[in-house]
């Protein structure tokens, strides 16, 4: 059973790194400030980090909190219909919530074994999925006032750009920090709970796929978000990174596993409509409507693996 709930973690975590990591260092690169291989880079040492030194608040959310009782046996299922929903999103360039994908397949088994699924915490966690893109919006429209009174007061040309170029790379590392202390730990959490691997080790690995993910699939998402949805110039990219990824470290906090994409794009339209940027309003409405579907497709795709492996003659 663990060697099939591992590899199952493994393509979940690579689809993690191919979509995800685009909302992490996606400006960066768009912004030509950072280059493709030094971002996956950055994104691999942060977000390990992250997995290690993250809240354990939303592993242990949606290793238990959601469905107590789920049968293990039925995990790899849930990944693994994650895992396609995310990777088919990745393949149109659009930045889908990996996070939802995994929860709507958490529900799926719920509702396959007819046990208890813990409605109140799909509810919050729901929420939180509407408050974050407008906190995180609202955050960066603060940073940006703030960080562009202090950069007002700077003369030298030359101190104003290594000032943007190292305040980007920051916010980017806090933000690839973030995929593997929230992102991340919704696998690290579904494998804990339901395999006799050891946490480290588990952590290792899952962060390895996330690493090659962003390695090799990755670069149509960034894209998406660094340049396809709205122009921002570098303290507004800064902003909107920064606002985004705090607004996910405070859902982290409280447990609640939302979603970084979300969080960034909600960043960027708000900075994008603050000063009066063209916003490509056809891939946001596909961007949304990819939030929407995401929880949707994971939950129905979990039913039918379920249903279609239950009466093969397979044993994990």
């Amino acid at each position: 059973m663990d060697w099939a709930i591992i590899a199952a973690g493994f393509f979940m975590a690579w689809s993690i790194g191919a979509n995800d990591s685009a909302k992490a260092v996606g400006i960066a690169v768009g912004s030509e400030i950072l280059s493709f291989r030094r971002a996956v880079f950055l994104i691999g040492v942060f977000s390990l980090l992250g997995a290690f030194l993250g809240s354990s608040n939303v592993a242990h959310t949606v290793g238990s909190n959601i469905v107590p009782n789920f049968d293990k046996s039925y995990i790899p299922f849930a990944l693994l219909a994650s895992a396609l929903a995310v990777t088919f999103a990745s393949l149109r360039g659009l930045p889908i919530s990996t996070t939802q994908s995994i929860i709507g397949a958490i529900v799926g088994i719920g509702v396959y074994q007819k046990t208890y699924v813990n409605w109140g915490i799909v509810l919050k966690i729901a929420m939180a999925w509407v408050v974050s893109p407008i906190a995180a919006a609202i955050l960066s429209i603060l940073i940006f006032a703030i960080y562009g009174r202090i950069i007002n007061h700077i003369s030298k040309i030359y101190e104003i750009e290594v000032l943007y170029r190292w305040m980007i790379i920051l916010s980017s590392a806090y933000a690839s920090f973030n995929l593997g202390a929230n992102e991340l730990s919704n696998v690290i959490g579904l494998l804990t709970y339901s395999t006799n691997i050891e946490g480290s080790t588990l952590k290792l690995i899952l962060a390895l796929a996330l690493f090659l993910g962003a390695l090799t699939f990755s670069y149509e998402v960034l894209m998406t978000i660094g340049k396809n949805l709205t122009q921002l110039g570098p303290l507004a990219g800064f902003s909107a990174q920064f606002g985004s990824a705090l607004a996910v470290t405070s859902a982290n906090i409280i447990g609640l596993p939302v979603s970084s994409g979300q969080a960034i794009v909600g960043g960027i339209i708000g900075l994008g409509l603050l000063k009066g940027q063209k916003i490509n309003k056809k891939l946001a409405f596909n961007i949304v409507k990819g939030w929407i579907l995401a929880p949707l497709v994971s939950c129905l795709l979990t039913l039918l693996f379920i249903k279609i492996f239950s009466v093969l003659p397979l044993t994990f």
